[in-house]
């Protein structure tokens, strides 16, 4: 059975001002058909829906992106996070064992900011997943060996200038994920995500 919750519930188990989690849901997710301010409904969030918000509050809040920024970020991961099982009981996900993602500890997310030479920015990423991490002993030192796949995708760029001054800012999305969930008390195991 799936869990909704309401935005007071998810505002104090996520420890978000109210006021706060509000403006990100009218700014993540379409409407509530049910809502309004006088429908004396209270919105229901599915996992998705508040995940959705939790992200989209984390791109805004934590790594200071605008708000425009944040749901075109959304909406160019969005393919690539129900693919990779970030989504409450992802349908047909089930990674075989010839599959690279079977190996997969954990993502993290690269967000490249370019600006294009008609003088618009875009988007691209590289998404990294960590197959293992261990130190070992190099010329007498001890440093940290990482084995890691790398996968990079974009918005479209197809005019990207390729700067230096292009911002990187990086996104732990698993460790959001597992937040998310722990904070909510769901089950790890409805996120495939999670569950590799």
């Amino acid at each position: 059975m799936i869990k909704y919750f309401t935005n007071r519930a998810l505002s104090k188990a996520l420890n978000i001002n109210l006021a706060r989690w509000k403006r990100w849901s009218r700014e993540f997710l379409p409407p509530d058909p049910l809502g309004g301010l006088q429908s004396g409904y209270a919105r229901q969030y599915h996992p998705d829906q508040a995940f959705t918000v939790f992200l989209g509050g984390n791109l805004v809040g934590d790594l200071k992106f605008s708000i425009p920024d944040a749901r075109q970020i959304m909406k160019d991961l969005k393919p690539w996070l129900s693919e990779k099982g970030f989504f409450f009981g992802t349908k047909n996900y089930s990674p075989s064992n010839k599959d690279i993602d079977a190996l997969v500890q954990r993502y993290i997310l690269f967000i490249i900011r370019e600006k294009g030479i008609d003088n618009h920015f875009s988007f691209s990423y590289t998404a990294r997943g960590i197959i293992s991490k261990e130190p070992v002993l190099y010329k007498g030192f001890e440093v940290m060996k990482k084995l890691y796949v790398e996968t990079f995708f974009n918005s479209g760029i197809e005019n990207a200038s390729g700067s230096v001054n292009n911002v990187v800012k990086t996104l732990h999305i698993s460790a959001i994920l597992k937040d998310f969930v722990d904070a909510l008390g769901l089950d790890q195991t409805r996120y495939p995500a999670l569950s590799l």
